[in-house]
């Protein structure tokens, strides 16, 4: 018996990013201080994007990485081999808070060393991950955003996005749900941490202003953006102070 092998489908034609889409994406970056340039943010070219994205697959599956095989390319059409449940259905399946903080943890840990073997995702929030109950996997490279900024930039961008991919399952959790999630990032990759320290304790005022301005008006304050933005803040400043605070070698 043949097993039926799921394929994805992705045209050139597709509908790509709107315009106020691209617009609200840029007005983020620039107000966390990311110069990302216009034409990177603002998806115009179909093609080109598709073009990018199966070089991208093709290097990171040369590299070893778990990413999805290349079935045909022919230019305007791509078809890629299904990796499995993403990790939000995964989460979504799981009635145990803590097997939800253990996976959670796990993809952490799964991105710093993805991180440290010189690896970027520009999609990695939770919905761009695949468990398959062994190992975990990544989806949807269409985002040209390195070399167009820097690779540490980018790679800090990366755990921003998994972390306000997934607050909505940690709020639920305990207090320190989110910090450990962090905790699980350095834990596996020290160096890779320090990396992203820099780049986060650069982000932070930005980040920091932006909550108090949206803190200003209760209405805001009450708002679910509000709520997600202030946990994952409150949770950078501690990652970011706990280095500073460790004791130096002798």
């Amino acid at each position: 018996m043949v097993a039926c092998v799921r394929v994805w489908h992705k045209r050139a034609d597709r509908p790509l990013r709107p315009y106020g889409t691209a617009l609200g994406i840029w007005i983020a970056a620039r107000l966390l201080g990311v110069a990302v340039p216009w034409d990177v943010i603002r998806q115009t070219e179909g093609t080109r994007l598709l073009a990018w994205e199966v070089q991208r697959l093709q290097a990171l599956a040369a590299a070893g990485e778990i990413v999805p095989e290349v079935v045909a390319y022919d230019g305007h059409e791509l078809h890629t081999r299904d990796l499995g449940p993403t990790l939000d259905h995964v989460l979504s399946g799981l009635a145990d808070p803590k097997a939800q903080l253990r996976l959670m943890c796990a993809a952490s840990a799964d991105l710093a060393g993805f991180h440290a073997r010189g690896h970027w995702h520009g999609g990695a929030q939770i919905r761009n991950l695949t468990w398959d109950g062994v190992r975990f996997g990544r989806i949807d490279f269409e985002e040209p955003l390195h070399p167009a900024l820097p690779l540490a930039t980018v790679q800090a961008y990366d755990v921003l996005q998994l972390l306000l991919s997934m607050v909505r399952w940690l709020q639920a959790l305990n207090d320190g749900a989110l910090a450990q999630v962090l905790h699980h990032y350095a834990q596996a990759q020290p160096a890779q941490a320090d990396v992203l320290r820099v780049q986060l304790q650069a982000w932070l005022p930005r980040l920091q202003g932006l909550r108090r301005l949206l803190g200003w008006r209760p209405r805001w304050r009450r708002s679910r953006e509000y709520q997600r933005l202030s946990v994952v803040v409150e949770a950078l400043e501690g990652f970011v102070e706990r280095k500073s605070h460790d004791p130096t070698p002798a």
